[in-house]
């Protein structure tokens, strides 16, 4: 029944693509994060969904898309800038794995064609809204629907993803931490009030997921996160007084083990050694980077055994902190951490390019939020550059635990802020003279 439900989805996608295209690049991110092939039992999970989707949208912008105008801004040229550089690095890597590489980097291909097309095709108010309710009915309802399983089970569910690129629940923490911001948009700008509380128990059930995570690094992003909630609020004082009842109740109340795992944070450097081994990870990485300033080692050099063997035997009393000595039939380990990852695949140059990214979409999305602030037509582009900006911030912190550097919903959100920039006011708007 799956199989055929998804089927009868994709033919009714295919056939709204060439009346709308952007209808394309909204089910594109659904794919990407849902990933619903890995769903279903039968034919279905032969489908290549993804890049049929990718065909028909190419396509339909060709044929059907009237207005075919492109603006790129300093955010779309540092991600061809990142990709290009990730061309280079993929040229002159040092894993003796050329297959892989590649592979990697066609992959990450398609990420930046999901970008491109979302600059290209999203264009109006009520687009950028349907990609945002893409993405919450992609990350936010699975979320929801672990978070639910997490309360019931007395918390001994553990949330962990489901498919796609978010299966490991340290990423899933990541993505729901993007995702609750773009929530929290959908609740202020819509006048349904069912709608609108179903939106909050959403997003109360997936801050209830992302503790069912029992990830330390999602955790430490969702209470920054909450932290840039209560600041931007009207009601500081009662909130915070909530927060000072309720949150040591919560904590009580909270798992043996989930405690038991959160209060580890303050010693994970010495005694975890899930955390040793990501040590050793970012090591290696720094190690590789140090060596190949420019073009670093390529896509997942550190995870290549060669590479890894070659830097082991140093990595104890490299940096600041000290490490035990790396047992010699020790599996490789990925970065862990998105600063690190590029560091050590692309090099100083690649990471310098990717903070500037973030550090560009964050401030654009500042510029954003001051021109709409006062202006009555564009309050909904004041919301939306709020919420993106702290799927930004959730993203940076969060992402200190993940090697996520390559993440589709990343891009999303940068797309979202390019599209932003040529629907926003040239100088800030006055409120309503009927209202002065």
């Amino acid at each position: 029944m799956r199989d055929l439900l998804l089927v009868a989805f994709f033919f009714i996608v295919v056939y709204f693509t060439f009346k709308r295209p952007f209808i394309g690049v909204c089910a594109w991110i659904w794919i990407a994060l849902t990933a619903p092939t890995l769903w279903a039992f039968g034919f279905s999970t032969h489908l290549r969904l993804n890049l049929s989707i990718v065909l028909i949208t190419l396509i339909a912008y060709i044929v059907a898309e009237k207005n075919k105008s492109v603006h790129l801004s300093k955010i779309g040229w540092l991600v061809l800038l990142f990709c290009f550089w990730t061309f280079l690095s993929s040229l002159t890597h040092i894993t003796y794995d050329s297959a892989k590489i590649w592979g990697y980097f066609i992959d990450f291909i398609k990420v930046v064609m999901l970008f491109f097309f979302a600059i290209l095709l999203l264009k109006k108010r009520y687009q950028l809204d349907i990609f945002v309710w893409c993405i919450v009915l992609s990350v936010s309802s699975y979320a929801g629907m672990e978070g639910l399983k997490f309360l019931l089970s007395g918390g001994g569910h553990e949330v962990v993803g489901r498919a796609g690129v978010i299966q490991d629940r340290n990423d899933f923490a990541v993505a729901i931490n993007m995702s609750l911001p773009l929530i929290a948009y959908l609740y202020f700008t819509s006048k349904h009030k069912l709608i609108r509380l179903g939106l909050l128990g959403l997003a109360v059930l997936n801050v209830v997921a992302v503790i069912g995570t029992y990830s330390r690094g999602g955790f430490i992003g969702l209470a920054i996160l909450g932290v840039a909630f209560w600041w931007r609020s009207k009601y500081k004082i009662p909130l915070a007084l909530v927060a000072l009842l309720l949150v040591p109740v919560l904590y009580q109340k909270a798992p043996e083990d989930w405690r038991e795992r959160q209060t580890t944070v303050a010693t994970a450097a010495t005694e975890d050694g899930s955390f040793i081994g990501r040590l050793w990870a970012w090591k290696i990485s720094t190690m590789i980077a140090l060596d190949h300033p420019v073009s670093g080692g390529g896509f997942r050099a550190v995870t290549n055994p060669i590479v890894w063997n070659s830097y082991a035997p140093y990595t104890a009393d490299f940096g600041p902190i000290q490490t035990p000595a790396i047992p010699a039939d020790l599996r490789p380990k990925a970065a862990h951490n998105i600063y690190f990852q590029v560091l050590g695949d692309h090099g100083f140059i690649g990471l310098f390019i990717f903070l500037a990214m973030l550090g560009s979409t964050y401030f654009s999305n500042i510029r954003t939020n001051k021109l709409c602030r006062h202006s009555e037509d564009h309050q909904w582009m004041y919301h939306l550059s709020s919420a993106l900006n702290l799927s930004i911030i959730g993203y940076g912190i969060t992402g200190a635990n993940v090697s996520l550097a390559y993440f589709d919903l990343l891009y999303a959100v940068l797309a979202m802020v390019v599209a932003m920039q040529v629907l926003r006011p040239a100088t800030g708007v006055t409120k309503m003279r009927s209202q002065a």
